[in-house]
């Protein structure tokens, strides 16, 4: 299993061994550029926690009726490729659709990859010579702004999820830097609501292996 080196603590990455189908999966081996979300190795790794998330909800209003999840990625583009310019940098550009809309997808350091372009099955789709997209321009548009903020939320609480088993299993191990982010995650609400009667536990923990931020935070609970 890979490794990542993080607040001093060796912790695992997600990895994933399952085949992928959508275009440019090949080159789809960038690193995040922000700290955030340094545990997502690469855009396939981001796939499949996206996969989980990818609902009727976060599909194109249009497109609704005939979201299913055998056909997750239907109307998932837009969102999803400033997503990824979000974690992995680079740009978002678009394929001219018959109906005047545009398919979006990413181009990063030299890297072309789509994540969303199984829901066009076998149709042909050109990577080449298409203009830009801009965020300011799709998300002028309120619904689409409100699935994008609504599919980045989800993605950080799958990503708060693994970050808390982690740090509980370092814990575990004695790491008392762990046990000290585990109670300064639940009295900040890291980990979804705050959850103070935890964040006592973990900082009592902590505490009483010397950690004077423990004692901190003990004082304001």
């Amino acid at each position: 299993m890979a490794h990542i080196i993080k607040d001093g603590r060796t912790l695992p990455i997600l990895e994933s061994k399952k085949e992928y189908h959508f275009y440019g999966w090949e080159e789809a081996t960038v690193k995040p550029i922000d700290e955030a979300y340094s545990m997502i190795d690469d855009p396939k790794m981001l796939y499949d926690i996206l996969s989980e998330i990818w609902c009727k909800k976060s599909c194109a209003p249009r497109m609704r009726d005939n979201w299913a999840k055998e056909n997750k990625t239907l109307g998932q583009c837009s969102i999803t490729a400033f997503l990824v310019q979000d974690i992995f940098g680079g740009k978002v550009y678009g394929i001219p659709l018959e109906e005047g809309s545009f398919h979006c997808y990413n181009v990063v350091d030299g890297h072309t990859f789509d994540l969303t372009s199984e829901q066009f099955g076998d149709e042909f789709l050109s990577y080449s010579d298409n203009p830009e997209q801009l965020r300011e321009d799709h998300f002028s548009k309120h619904e689409k702004k409100e699935r994008y903020e609504y599919l980045k939320a989800e993605l950080m609480k799958k990503l708060a999820k693994v970050t808390l088993f982690q740090l509980v299993d370092a814990a575990a191990k004695g790491d008392i830097p762990a046990a000290e982010a585990i109670a300064t995650g639940y009295y900040d609400g890291r980990f979804g609501e705050r959850n103070l009667t935890k964040a006592k536990k973990w900082a009592s923990y902590a505490a009483k292996h010397g950690s004077t931020i423990a004692e901190e935070l003990l004082k304001k609970l």
